[in-house]
């Protein structure tokens, strides 16, 4: 199978997947009146691939047919760029709002399986043949993943493995001839509603006695004992007028609830390696390829915010003050230090020991990790200060059209824009820094690749060190010159 059509994901959708919803099990998430929009938004990707396929789609190597880009293990610095320029295609339909759209896991999966050398060690040999096999059938068949790889905030003082009584976070219970039985849960498996499979594999480190909790595997949403239960849902049906982001680009998050589910022997990657289960994400080169995606959909928000800023500001005048310029400006800076480090790292893009598989630069990414989930929040302040009280007098779509039409029309007007092209305007600044799926973004820029203090704080210990202590030791190493003699003025 090739490339899917947005069509035929909708249909793909309709497995009989357990999601619940605001305790109501949804049966059908394509017509669901709170879930239909992303839904529709996520099937406008599939549909973009066929409207760009010189630079979304290539030749899968074993069956020749048209697959996503995404999916590519690259081989050279050249295929790094095509994959960056297809995910910037991909995150500029949502204005990068959407974290989890498919380049997120066909990323990561795609350098799972060009660094399986790092899984099979320590006699996992067949984990990570399995591996390799998901990775070209998820690629041949287009699927879209969701993944859980966080357990469940019970008690975080203590180990995972003791939360709950070590019941709760997700671990094996059984085994028969061709499965594992597990049981717990997980989180956040945000694109839950949308995804056709579920990923698990590591999102922290293990401690090595802790064998039965340190499993990777993935299997369909609709496997028996599998239940999503998700959050409030943010999109309502609703003009999008009045809602623009909010009723099209809420990805939804949701736990993962394992009623003893078995999983198939050849879907499992790790059972029981708590050496490996640490070494997969460090090693394996994962944070190289998921950052450099990560970074290329903030650099979208960035600019989208930057636009908004200037528009607002423009339409209204403001602009016009130096203190509103300067707010502009220090987006515009975040915009393009973001923009830089994204280039940097495809342009440090590195052979990986040697084997024909490439990486971009983690260098420049991990500094952006530490600061985006600085960049946007404060981003989205600039925002705030820019637009003040006009974001808070926006009428609906239904008053344009009522009976107050005219008063509207006269009373609503901007400097360069008729009241509609103002009220559309101020009413998406508000669906992106006040509404409630503002809120949910603000909380996921902050801690998707976990929060700024952990990153820089990491940043610091694993950076190479040696040019800096080099550049200091020049001159702690020199002789010492004692010819200087200190003249004391006698008075």
């Amino acid at each position: 199978m090739a490339a899917r059509t947005g069509k035929q994901f909708l249909e793909g959708l309709k497995d009989g997947r357990e999601i619940w919803l605001e305790g109501e099990r949804i049966t059908d998430v394509t017509t669901h009146p709170k879930l239909k929009g992303a839904a529709e938004t996520m099937a406008k990707l599939f549909d973009l691939q066929h409207e760009f396929p010189e630079i979304m789609l290539y030749d899968s190597p074993d069956t020749g047919e048209k697959v996503g880009i995404t999916h590519l293990i690259p081989k050279s610095k050249e295929d790094i760029k095509r994959i960056r320029i297809a995910m910037k295609k991909w995150a500029e339909v949502s204005a990068g709002l959407m974290g989890r759209s498919p380049d997120y896991m066909n990323t990561t999966f795609a350098c799972f399986a060009g660094h399986a050398d790092v899984w099979a060690r320590r006699g996992n040999e067949q984990g990570a043949q399995n591996l390799v096999n998901y990775q070209k059938y998820i690629r041949d068949n287009d699927l879209i993943l969701t993944h859980s790889i966080i357990n469940p905030q019970v008690d975080r003082s203590v180990s995972e493995a003791e939360q709950g009584g070590g019941e709760v976070s997700l671990h094996k219970v059984g085994e028969t001839d061709d499965a594992i039985i597990v049981r717990g849960a997980r989180m956040l498996a945000t694109l839950a509603p949308y995804a056709d499979e579920l990923a698990v594999y590591p999102g922290s480190d293990i401690r090595l006695q802790d064998k039965k909790y340190a499993i990777c595997f993935s299997i369909p949403m609709n496997t028996p004992g599998l239940k999503f239960i998700c959050r409030d849902s943010y999109s309502k049906d609703r003009s999008n007028y009045d809602y623009p982001l909010s009723s099209r680009f809420d990805e939804m998050d949701a736990v993962v609830i394992f009623d003893d589910v078995k999983v198939p022997k050849d879907r499992v990657f790790m059972d029981g390696d708590t050496v490996g289960y640490s070494e997969v994400i460090g090693e394996g080169y994962w944070r190289n390829y998921i950052i450099f995606q990560a970074m290329n959909r903030a650099l979208t928000k960035l600019e989208f915010a930057f636009g908004l800023g200037h528009m607002i500001a423009d339409m209204t005048g403001v602009n016009a003050f130096d203190h509103v310029q300067e707010k502009l400006g220090e987006i515009w800076n975040m915009l393009e230090i973001t923009r830089s480090a994204v280039v940097a790292a495809e342009e440090g893009a590195f052979e990986v020991r040697n084997k024909g598989i490439w990486a971009p630069d983690d260098r420049p990414l991990l500094a952006l990790r530490g600061l985006m989930p600085k960049f946007i929040p404060r981003a989205t302040e600039l925002l705030k200060l820019i637009g003040g009280g006009g974001f808070m007098l926006t009428p609906s779509f239904a008053d344009l059209e009522g009976p107050l039409s005219s008063d509207i029309k006269k009373y609503y007007q901007a400097r360069n824009a008729d009241a509609e092209k103002r009220i559309r305007l101020f009413r998406l600044g508000w669906d992106f820094i006040g509404s409630e799926l503002a809120g949910r973004l603000d909380l996921y820029e902050r801690f998707y690749l976990s929060d700024s203090f952990r990153m820089t704080a990491l940043n610091y210990k694993i950076a190479d060190k040696t040019h800096s202590i080099n550049l200091i030791n020049q001159f702690l190493d020199e002789p010492v010159k004692n010819d200087f003699k200190s003249k004391v003025e006698v008075r």
